[in-house]
């Protein structure tokens, strides 16, 4: 007969421990040989930058399109990070942000940038801007929000750094954002 802790080993984790990459700007996340060793699973949230609204007063922006996914990476080669821009100037949409995971074995993701016009415009995600018939979409846990109109009533007026969210005519809109999950 076995003893029980053949089965059950003493309690303490003994498991994988998760780890965060986060990316305010571009750069290379580079899976280590452990993370390989245990399998290559991550986690990537990935947000483009929002739009900046390109109408004065009739519509607001929407945010940058937000992708959640997982991928299993087979080795150690660096996969580029790209974060996207917000809009820099009134009509245009931000920058899309990319994952390029293909270098290691798994996937690439791209996010979307906002657009200038509250069309979602073939993104996935709740950040539609707002005109005068609806208020702008609030986003995935507020990253990619679409903007508001001018009267403060829902969606962001200003988007803030390394959210996706889309700004009112005239503001800043937030920069993308990338943050992997992983275990060794």
């Amino acid at each position: 007969m076995s003893n029980f802790t053949d089965f059950f080993p003493a309690a303490g984790g003994g498991g994988l421990t998760p780890k965060f990459e986060e990316f305010l700007t571009s750069g290379t996340f580079t899976p280590s040989q452990a993370l390989i060793d245990a399998g290559g699973y991550i986690d990537v949230f990935l947000v483009g930058g929002g739009g900046r609204s390109l109408s004065y007063p009739a519509r607001g922006s929407t945010g940058g399109e937000v992708i959640m996914t997982r991928m299993y990476l087979t080795s150690a080669t660096g996969c580029a990070v790209t974060i996207g821009a917000g809009g820099q100037t009134n009509g245009s949409g931000g920058s899309s942000s990319v994952f390029t995971g293909t270098s290691a074995g798994g996937s690439d993701v791209t996010s979307a940038g906002g657009s200038g016009s509250n069309a979602q415009s073939g993104k996935s995600g709740s950040g539609w801007g707002a005109n005068s018939d609806y208020t702008g979409g609030p986003g995935v846990f507020g990253y990619g929000a679409g903007s508001s109109l001018n009267d403060g009533k829902g969606g962001t007026y200003s988007g803030k750094a390394n959210t996706g969210q889309g700004s009112y005519y005239n503001q800043t809109s937030g920069s993308g954002y990338c943050l992997i999950k992983y275990y060794e």
